[in-house]
């Protein structure tokens, strides 16, 4: 019989129950570096790979189609940050550098069948875009603007790569296919467009926008048209001290988590209905609430927080009723990235 994911992650962490498999990775500043963690499901967390002195790895995804953790590598060099995309495998060991032009790389997005990855690198330009296959051996560079091209986001089919690009003016929002073409450009205003994010169908990208005087998510059709101010959908400009950050389409794509500070400074976890606009609150907004990240059922919302004092994770169920708080140690614990 062939073993499920769940399985062969089990097998390969040398655990003997479901309480020992990972639910998530984090970042953790915790001994004085910024190192990935993983919380098992039993509530438990543990070291996982760490960059060594004078720099940090940050979790971006666990691999569609096996146990692995795509992360950059971030380290000082003196001159400014060095940023290299690295593997890490979860039954541990060293993080593998990947692609010849690993240095300076940085926004990696995986193909839905985990066989390539498209990435940002200034290793020839300012930013342009490049995809390569898992293990490093073949690159190819999808764009050459001297005015830079950034945050790849590979569509759900595979077939598409959304990304930001100041080739024209400002950041712009534009779409290419995956194995490198002419772009078409989605947004044209006079205002910065950034962060897309594929709905789980691919009908749709989530963005951020400054085009209000204010940072807002956005919604827009995959071919450009029907664009959408995700919430307050009036004629009145939002307040500029109040910004919506972190979209997060829920795995049904029917809702868009997201992080909305305040004026005061503080920030809530808000959940809008992608269709209609509405919002609801999940907490509580007394301090400061961000990163939302779903489970990959849609039921909870990992987050961090620090209402406790320190910067520590937390889970909140779709609904806001129920709340655990999943990390207590010394230090900061942020950017949660569950398994998928």
């Amino acid at each position: 019989m062939r073993p499920t994911r769940s399985s062969l992650l089990i097998l390969l962490l040398g655990a003997g129950c479901r309480g020992d498999e990972p639910q998530m990775a984090f970042v953790s500043e915790r001994g004085g570096t910024h190192e990935i963690r993983v919380l098992t499901r039993s509530g438990d967390d543990r070291p996982l790979a760490s960059a060594g002195a004078g720099a940090g790895l940050f979790p971006i995804a666990f691999a569609p189609s096996d146990p692995s953790l795509l992360a950059v590598r971030v380290a000082d060099t003196g001159t400014g940050p060095e940023e290299q995309l690295v593997l890490v495998p979860m039954e541990g060991g060293k993080p593998r550098p990947i692609g010849p032009l690993a240095a300076r790389a940085r926004n990696g997005s995986w193909s839905p069948d985990g066989k390539w990855i498209a990435f940002e690198s200034s290793a020839q330009s300012f930013r342009d875009l490049y995809r390569m296959t898992v293990d490093g051996k073949h690159v190819r560079r999808l764009t050459d603007n001297r005015e830079g091209n950034f945050e790849p986001e590979v569509s759900p089919d595979g077939k598409w790569i959304a990304f930001v690009s100041s080739r024209d003016g400002d950041a712009e929002l534009y779409v290419m296919p995956a194995r490198g073409g002419p772009a078409r450009r989605l947004t044209a205003f006079h205002r910065d467009d950034w962060s897309p994010r594929w709905s789980p169908d691919g009908s749709r990208i989530a963005f951020l926008s400054n085009r209000g005087n204010s940072d807002r998510i956005y919604v827009i059709d995959a071919d450009g048209s029907d664009i959408t101010r995700l919430t307050d959908r009036t004629d009145a400009q939002p307040s500029p001290d109040e910004q919506e950050m972190d979209p997060a389409w829920s795995p049904d794509g029917r809702e868009i988590a997201y992080t909305f500070r305040t004026r005061d400074g503080r920030s809530a976890i808000r959940i809008a209905d992608a269709a209609t606009g509405k919002w609801r609150s999940i907490s509580d907004g007394k301090g400061k609430d961000w990163m939302p990240a779903w489970s990959p059922d849609g039921r909870q919302i990992a987050f961090s927080s620090e209402r406790g004092g320190d910067t520590d994770l937390y889970r909140i169920t779709a609904d806001g009723k129920e709340v655990t708080r999943l990390t207590s140690a010394r230090g900061a614990d942020w950017l949660p990235r569950w398994v998928r």
